[in-house]
């Protein structure tokens, strides 16, 4: 057994170690699988990104679809090779072009409407793309009588049929060439003339050839135009910056959450922290292998998995330490205690995977990188947890490196000593939590009436309830490193003169990174942007580098408002459902809704007290917390039902405080290990980073107090209101 341990730990350590090289080095000439391939998003290496809309309420699916083609083809061709693009909803189209010199130009070029010409060998416009009402690629028979070959198809309206007719009858035995933005992209000799409003184009394609070229053909015809409702930009150092602390706070929380394994479980924490190093290792071969764009919140949300992945650890390992406890053998106590967490590690998991899927679903750039992260690391966790973190703590027990004596503490070894009965011990103790569940309404209550009357200054202030951020209000925001002295009032007079709003919001920063100004402004538009850029950069002397922006018109901001709303709704009631089926009580999914509930008005009077700028990421800090607190609560539940099979006659009150206490030490350290990750990112990351990460700092602690001291409560209540009628 021992000689099979060490081999298969050998084995384990070979894979990991294969696996660091891959991520090291990759493979082949274009080092695949290593992390330099990974993709950057644009606020890790600068860049500009660009929602277009259709000017129409409802393009047809093969409208936007030719639109996505014609904006591909075009970052294409201009060697914007790294450029992602995406439909978002039924008629918007994201484009992030990352290491744009000139944002400016390249919103005007890429987004501009398609330009479709028929020219003669003269060089005379024949008609243009609104004549063609439709292109495809068909078979035919080939003109040498062989198989049958791809050719383009093409349709003219009316005034292009009797166009095209005229044009091919005068030009038999000369060339007709097609120009897409100024670009040709087909050439063909007229062999007759052509008068029933049809034609084909031929030379010899292949079937993807022909796919494009019909696809470029039908560009030209876009029923609509695209327009700019909302663009961003990203200046380098600050994508630079970003990318350094992000890297350094992930590695200082991995080794700070590596190490809190190994003070509190001791050798079991050893298999935990392999089995979180194989985790991240397979994480990053994951994002390089498939492609995925790494951003900041796809950061945060990489560093907050890991702190799931050790929560499934933590769940597993307090249960196996309460079998230890009970006076049950390490092996028998080890598989009984997998076989009593499963349940819990997949409820919780389930949840918050409920949350990941509604964010990428419902969300937007960035905050769908944020999901992406989450559901990969949700689901990787459990298989880590499961299955290697299992492995190689039953390689290490074999080997004895693992003891029973290493899980208990001194009270717990003297309790089993002095025990002379045959049946385990049970810890039957309790905190008197539903007691003190008044104290514990009026805190809450009071904390949220307090951010309540503060929202309500600020209006009187004319400052707002919340400080929304362009995203949600509408308008332009700059972030622009200025080396040199500067006065508020000079900026803000340029930004007045510019825009003629009274009162534009310019605020001096310094992080680190430099120093400079933000300047928030209602205004909107390609033209107040490039001249409030060009006289600051005239009056400092400044280059591309030093500015970071984001335009959102006030159609879009209300519409992310309304999408936050509803991520939110739909993920509180997929919880819900979730919960009620599970435990079969809908007033446990009540309590744990409401439970959330309290958490996230928490989490919005910190966004009122603290003027943190509301936005989109928004979304991400409050499902965040909602999963976490969801989390905490099934643990409290799952203890709940379990011991009420253990003790049909005790009543809910002592239920309650002993569920809650026997599962108390893994809220904690559960917590505690998730704060560590993400509070490294707010010492070391930069603003916008610790903008999304204190809030979720918040969300953690008030989680874990709401779902130990609400939740419970709160379903005592409702049964008893129910007992009492």
């Amino acid at each position: 057994m021992k000689g099979k341990s060490a081999l298969g730990l050998a084995g384990i350590f070979l894979a990991v170690a294969g696996m660091v090289l891959l991520i090291i080095f990759g493979i082949g000439n274009y080092n695949r699988l290593s992390i330099t391939n990974i993709r950057q998003g644009l606020d890790l290496q600068g860049g500009v990104s660009i929602l277009y809309q259709a000017d129409i309420e409802n393009p047809t699916s093969d409208g936007m679809n030719a639109a996505l083609a014609l904006i591909r083809a075009r970052l294409d061709n201009r060697g914007y090779v790294e450029a992602s693009t995406a439909i978002e909803g039924t008629r918007q189209i994201r484009v992030d072009i990352p290491g744009v010199d000139d944002p400016v130009a390249a919103e005007q070029e890429i987004g501009a409407t398609a330009s479709l010409v028929f020219m003669d060998e003269h060089g005379n416009v024949i008609l243009t793309g609104e004549h063609v009402s439709n292109a495809f690629m068909t078979m035919q028979p080939s003109a040498h009588g062989g198989a049958a070959e791809p050719v383009v198809a093409l349709e003219f309206n009316a005034e292009g049929t009797q166009l095209f007719g005229d044009a091919t009858r005068a030009n038999i035995g000369r060339q007709i060439f097609i120009f897409m933005d100024d670009e040709m992209i087909s050439n063909a000799v007229v062999q007759t003339a052509i008068t029933d409003g049809s034609g084909i184009i031929s030379g010899g394609f292949s079937a993807e050839r022909a796919n494009l070229l019909a696809t470029q053909i039908r560009q030209g015809s876009l029923p609509f135009g695209l327009e700019v409702i909302s663009s961003s930009t990203v200046g380098a150092r600050l994508g630079a910056g970003a990318l350094q602390s992000s890297v350094i706070a992930g590695i200082i929380g991995l080794a700070l959450v590596l190490t809190f394994m190994l003070i509190f479980y001791r050798t079991m924490g050893l298999a935990a922290d392999i089995a979180l190093v194989i985790y991240v290792v397979i994480f990053l071969l994951l994002i390089s292998g498939f492609g995925i764009v790494l951003s900041l919140p796809g950061i945060a949300g990489l560093i907050l998995s890991i702190g799931m992945a050790t929560d499934a650890n933590i769940v597993i390992f307090e249960r196996i330490r309460e079998e230890v406890a009970s006076g049950k053998s390490l092996k028998v106590a080890m598989r009984t205690g997998y076989k009593r967490a499963l349940p819990a590690i997949i409820d919780s998991n389930v949840t918050t995977l409920i949350a990941g899927v509604v964010l990428f679903y419902m969300g937007t750039g960035p905050i769908m990188g944020f999901a992406q992260m989450l559901v990969i690391g949700i689901l990787l966790s459990m298989f880590t947890c499961l299955f290697v973190t299992r492995i190689v703590t039953i390689c290490l027990m074999n080997l004895g490196v693992i003891k029973s004596g290493h899980m208990l503490g001194k009270a717990q070894k003297d309790a089993l000593a002095a025990s002379t009965s045959n049946e385990p011990i049970i810890d039957t103790s309790e905190k008197p939590i539903v007691q003190k569940r008044k104290i514990y309404f009026m805190f809450s209550s009071a904390i949220i009436a307090i951010c309540v009357i503060v929202g309500i200054i600020n209006m009187g202030r004319g400052v707002g309830f919340f400080n929304l951020d362009v995203e949600f209000s509408g308008g332009t925001s700059f972030e622009i490193f200025i080396e040199q002295d500067f006065n508020n009032s000079d900026i803000e007079e340029i930004v007045r003169n510019i825009t003629g709003e009274s009162a534009p919001q310019v605020q001096a920063f310094s992080n680190a990174n430099g120093s400079g100004v933000m300047i928030r402004t209602t205004a909107t538009g390609m033209n107040y942007r490039t001249e409030i850029s060009a006289e600051i950069s005239e009056m400092f002397n400044l280059d591309a580098d030093a500015f970071t922006y984001s335009d959102v018109s006030p159609a879009v901001s209300q519409a992310m408002r309304r999408s936050a709303i509803m991520a939110v709704i739909v993920a509180s009631i997929g919880m819900l459902v979730y919960i009620s089926i599970r435990f079969r009580d809908v007033r446990k999914g009540a309590s744990a809704v409401m439970a959330q509930l309290h958490d996230a008005l928490v989490v919005l009077g910190i966004y009122v007290l603290l003027r943190i700028p509301l936005n989109y990421a928004f979304i991400a800090v409050i499902l965040t917390t909602l999963g976490y607190s969801i989390n905490a609560t099934i643990i409290i539940f799952d203890r709940i039902r379990e011991n009420r099979r253990r003790m049909p006659k005790a009543d809910n009150e002592s239920l309650i405080n002993m569920s809650v206490t026997q599962t108390l030490r893994r809220t904690l350290f559960s917590t505690l290990s998730s704060f560590i990750a993400v509070f490294m990112l707010y010492v070391i990351g930069v603003a916008a980073i610790r903008d999304f990460t204190l809030p979720i700092m918040v969300g953690l602690l008030f989680g874990a107090y709401s779902s130990v001291c609400l939740s419970g409560s709160v379903w005592y209540m409702m049964v008893k209101r129910k007992k009492e009628k």
